[in-house]
């Protein structure tokens, strides 16, 4: 009777664990094509996004995610493809890591946490994509288009996080503590 009751629970939270990747997928999907419209100032709704999600998974789910974003992130803009996947993945397993170890799931964290990640994303994007040429006014870019779009995602990250937590919550991290309990508790009976 025991065996039976964790092998539903182990299925129960498999099918939540596919519930709640594929509703992340949607999500990613919806920001991708929000990133490719409109004018050219929007906030990074991948990496705000990226950087939620890994906030509440391991570092490999981390990688996944930031990689993808990365790359969705690279062809909305047009740049070169990888650039951003790879900074996406270094911020998303720094999150993933300082979550699991450090830090409590608070927004601020979260803020605090993309604040500095589009500031750096922005300065490296502004550095290698438009001041390295030393064109006149080049700082024109960085005040008026970087800045603003910096603060557009910073905003965006509060949009992002409730949904995100909810939908972790309803799927994951609990259920994982709950099975885990449920197993150590058929193991200690018999």
């Amino acid at each position: 009777m025991r065996r039976s009751s964790i092998k539903q629970e182990q299925r129960k939270y498999m099918l939540l664990q596919t519930v709640q990747w594929i509703v992340f997928g949607l999500l990613i999907l919806a920001a991708f094509v929000l990133s490719t419209a409109g004018s050219h100032l929007k906030p990074l709704l991948l990496l705000s996004l990226a950087l939620c999600i890994s906030s509440h998974t391991g570092e490999i789910q981390a990688t996944a995610v930031g990689m993808v974003c990365g790359f969705l992130t690279d062809i909305a803009s047009g740049k070169l493809l990888g650039y951003n996947a790879v900074l996406f993945v270094v911020f998303c397993v720094a999150v993933s890591l300082l979550y699991n170890y450090i830090l409590r799931q608070k927004m601020l964290n979260i803020v605090i946490l993309t604040a500095v990640s589009v500031l750096i994303q922005g300065y490296l994007d502004y550095l290698f994509y438009y001041a390295i040429w030393g064109h006149e006014d080049v700082w024109l870019i960085y005040t008026n288009i970087i800045l603003p779009a910096s603060i557009l995602t910073l905003l965006s990250s509060f949009c992002l996080y409730y949904p995100v937590k909810w939908i972790a919550d309803k799927c994951g991290s609990r259920r994982e503590q709950e099975l885990e309990e449920t197993r150590m508790s058929a193991y200690y009976d018999y």
